[in-house]
């Protein structure tokens, strides 16, 4: 009987298609780019980090998981509001919950939406987001099983460096994935990697920043190709390297709570704090959602109808659309608790703070960071790469553009698994055809 295969996907946050020809100069890209298949692919809007890779584990848009943003809608607490780190805020099957059934061995190290994921064996969830915790040993205590946080987690801590630090979970992520790979084996492994999203929201989405980050990526991943050597599994793995969004560089910041706040809409204190509101923006980066207070008569929510219409036709804004959720359902596949989606002109964020001016303009004094942001609708800007090898894929083939829905679907059928809730579909035209085992009909039909 032919050795089981593995799965190895790795997740090179905000990587583009325009970085693989840089990436073929490095030596662990080149080794798997060497006969790789790739394909440029459409994201999810918006183009954040955790609707993303929600679907590249169950093959669903927002509207269907549940996973509309990276932020949970906490309006009292602005942008300290608590990201979707839990797994349990997913409303379909994940691509583990299949494997644990077949049997399969997991892990998922830094993975969005894992925490407290019930079918992962190895677990280092990511949790980003304000602290929630006692600390980072409660953190994960909260957060995993005894297994991981014994075995994995505790005695690599010191590897977390002090809040505040760039790359703050790079050498713990890097370490600790290596090292689950190494000693675990597991059929099924999932590593989220995020130095080339640091790199480019601090200094803006192209240049030699960048260049480096892809230079610590190949440092990791020449990490795990060693350790698939070392345990012999190198041959029957099959690796795939993705990524979930683009970036932009950004020109502007539109904050519309401050606008809703100037004109009567949105209510504070004293001190700042919330009080109430009629109409709540909750950012996404290059977009953002707008949620309406709850019992708001029909007359209040005309009058918001009319603000948003005087934004989108002030240039000043550069908001391009608010899209009804009706609308981003049909035309996006988002959906959740709001009532409109913020479609803003590429290059500017659509901010969620009440305390800042309206308009904040790229060279003013008191403009913000980050120099490059993402959220954005995934036509624009840098597209996110699809990179697979091994023995459940064929070799150099250019599978043009598709959808991300189609990812999870395929690494279902790479380890024989089926995931009847997914949107997207196989990627057939990029996976050695494999026999189907015979029916009883067929087999006593042979045997006439």
């Amino acid at each position: 009987m032919p050795t089981p295969e593995k799965l190895l996907v790795i997740s090179i946050d905000a990587m583009h298609t325009d970085d693989i020809p840089f990436a073929r100069t490095l030596p662990a890209f080149s080794r798997i780019l060497s006969h790789a298949s790739v394909a440029e692919i459409e994201g999810i809007y918006p183009s954040v980090t955790y609707p993303n890779h929600t679907a590249q584990t169950t093959g669903c848009p927002p509207a269907t998981s549940g996973i509309f943003n990276n932020l949970q809608f906490q309006p009292g607490r602005g942008d300290a509001s608590e990201w979707f780190w839990d797994a349990g805020l997913i409303r379909v099957p994940t691509i583990f919950a299949a494997a644990n059934r077949a049997g399969l061995t997991t892990a998922a190290v830094q993975w969005p939406v894992t925490a407290n994921e019930q079918h992962v064996d190895h677990l280092v969830p990511e949790i980003p987001g304000p602290p929630m915790f006692d600390g980072l040993e409660d953190q994960y205590r909260q957060t995993t099983n005894e297994q991981s946080l014994q075995r994995y987690i505790l005695p690599n801590l010191h590897l977390v460096h002090p809040a505040g630090r760039k790359g703050r979970y790079f050498d713990f992520v890097n370490h600790v994935s290596a090292q689950i790979l190494r000693e675990e084996r597991p059929d099924m492994m999932f590593v989220h990697l995020v130095e080339v999203d640091t790199a480019r929201h601090a200094h803006g989405s192209y240049g030699p920043h960048v260049e480096q980050a892809l230079r610590e990526v190949d440092a990791t991943l020449g990490s795990y190709l060693a350790a698939l050597e070392q345990t012999g599994d190198l041959a029957r793995t099959n690796i795939v390297l993705v990524s979930d969004h683009g970036h932009l560089d950004t020109e502007q910041h539109t904050n519309l709570n401050t606008v809703f706040a100037e004109r009567g809409f949105l209510r504070t204190a004293e001190d700042g704090s919330l009080i109430d509101y009629d109409v709540f923006c909750l950012g996404a980066g290059l977009s953002g959602q707008l949620f309406l207070a709850e019992g708001i008569t029909a007359e209040r929510r005309a009058q918001v109808e009319e603000l948003l219409a005087e934004i989108e036709a002030d240039p000043a804004y550069r908001i391009e659309k608010f899209w009804t959720a009706a609308e981003a359902r049909r035309d996006y596949g988002l959906d959740g608790p709001f009532e409109w989606v913020v479609e803003s002109e590429p290059g500017v964020i659509v901010g969620m703070l009440w305390n800042r001016r309206p308009v904040l303009v790229r060279g003013e004094a008191d403009y913000p960071a980050p120099v490059g942001a993402h959220g954005h609708a995934p036509r624009y800007g840098g597209q996110p790469v699809f990179i697979a090898t091994g023995p459940a894929f064929r070799p150099d083939v250019d599978l043009g553009r598709r959808s991300m829905l189609d990812e999870a679907p395929t690494f279902a059928a790479v380890l024989g698994l089926a995931l009847p809730d997914a949107e997207g579909a196989v990627l057939h035209d990029v996976l050695v055809p494999r026999e189907e085992p015979a029916s009883e009909a067929t087999r006593q039909t042979a045997q006439v």
